[in-house]
Protein backbone atom coordinates (compact mmCIF):
# COMPACT_ATOMS: atom_id res chain seq x y z
CA UNK A 1 0.00 0.00 0.00
CA UNK A 2 1.12 3.68 -0.69
CA UNK A 3 0.63 5.98 1.81
CA UNK A 4 -0.77 9.24 0.01
CA UNK A 5 -1.44 12.27 1.96
CA UNK A 6 -1.56 15.86 1.92
CA UNK A 7 0.97 18.15 3.75
CA UNK A 8 -0.90 21.46 3.88
CA UNK A 9 -3.55 23.50 2.60
CA UNK A 10 -2.27 27.36 2.76
CA UNK A 11 -2.67 30.09 0.43
CA UNK A 12 -4.91 28.87 -2.41
CA UNK A 13 -2.41 26.02 -2.50
CA UNK A 14 -2.87 22.26 -1.74
CA UNK A 15 0.51 20.30 -1.17
CA UNK A 16 0.79 16.13 -1.36
CA UNK A 17 3.41 14.36 -0.48
CA UNK A 18 3.59 12.22 -3.52
CA UNK A 19 6.96 11.15 -5.42
CA UNK A 20 6.76 13.44 -6.90
CA UNK A 21 4.84 16.32 -4.87
CA UNK A 22 2.05 17.77 -6.40
CA UNK A 23 0.89 21.18 -5.59
CA UNK A 24 -2.40 21.88 -6.61
CA UNK A 25 -3.86 25.78 -6.78
CA UNK A 26 -7.47 26.74 -5.85
CA UNK A 27 -9.30 30.29 -5.53
CA UNK A 28 -11.66 29.43 -3.32
CA UNK A 29 -13.70 27.10 -1.01
CA UNK A 30 -15.84 25.82 -3.15
CA UNK A 31 -13.05 24.78 -5.49
CA UNK A 32 -11.13 23.59 -2.21
CA UNK A 33 -13.70 20.85 -1.82
CA UNK A 34 -14.00 20.04 -5.55
CA UNK A 35 -10.38 19.09 -5.34
CA UNK A 36 -10.48 17.85 -1.70
CA UNK A 37 -13.30 15.48 -3.17
CA UNK A 38 -10.87 14.32 -5.78
CA UNK A 39 -8.47 13.45 -3.73
CA UNK A 40 -10.07 11.45 -1.10
CA UNK A 41 -11.70 9.14 -4.50
CA UNK A 42 -7.56 8.89 -5.06
CA UNK A 43 -6.94 7.65 -1.33
CA UNK A 44 -5.63 10.75 0.37
CA UNK A 45 -5.33 11.33 3.70
CA UNK A 46 -4.77 14.56 5.53
CA UNK A 47 -2.81 15.13 8.02
CA UNK A 48 -3.43 15.85 11.56
CA UNK A 49 -0.98 17.27 13.92
CA UNK A 50 -0.33 19.25 17.44
CA UNK A 51 0.60 22.43 15.95
CA UNK A 52 -0.04 24.94 13.53
CA UNK A 53 -3.18 24.77 11.25
CA UNK A 54 -3.24 21.25 9.49
CA UNK A 55 -5.04 19.77 6.56
CA UNK A 56 -7.04 18.04 8.88
CA UNK A 57 -8.07 21.06 11.14
CA UNK A 58 -8.82 23.56 7.46
CA UNK A 59 -11.03 20.21 6.28
CA UNK A 60 -12.67 20.09 9.99
CA UNK A 61 -13.41 24.05 9.82
CA UNK A 62 -15.00 23.48 6.41
CA UNK A 63 -17.36 20.76 7.96
CA UNK A 64 -18.12 22.89 10.63
CA UNK A 65 -19.08 25.39 8.57
CA UNK A 66 -21.29 23.48 6.37
CA UNK A 67 -19.07 24.28 3.21
CA UNK A 68 -18.00 20.67 3.28
CA UNK A 69 -19.96 17.69 3.78
CA UNK A 70 -18.33 14.45 3.46
CA UNK A 71 -15.89 12.98 5.87
CA UNK A 72 -12.42 12.29 5.60
CA UNK A 73 -9.26 10.49 6.65
CA UNK A 74 -6.67 11.88 8.83
CA UNK A 75 -3.76 10.97 9.35
CA UNK A 76 -0.59 11.29 12.01
CA UNK A 77 2.79 10.40 13.17
CA UNK A 78 4.15 8.51 16.71
CA UNK A 79 7.70 7.98 15.49
CA UNK A 80 9.18 6.93 11.81
CA UNK A 81 7.05 4.49 9.88
CA UNK A 82 4.72 4.70 12.63
CA UNK A 83 1.35 6.06 11.73
CA UNK A 84 -2.55 5.63 12.10
CA UNK A 85 -5.55 6.76 10.14
CA UNK A 86 -8.65 8.05 11.61
CA UNK A 87 -12.05 9.24 9.85
CA UNK A 88 -13.57 12.70 10.87
CA UNK A 89 -17.18 13.05 9.99
CA UNK A 90 -17.74 16.31 11.33
CA UNK A 91 -20.68 17.57 13.47
CA UNK A 92 -23.31 17.13 11.07
CA UNK A 93 -21.95 14.15 8.93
Amino acid sequence: MTLKYVTLIQNGTIQTADTPSRCIAYQDNIELVEWVKQLLEEGYAFVDTPSGWPPAAVLQALQESGEMDVPFTAITWSGPGKYRTYRVFGTGL
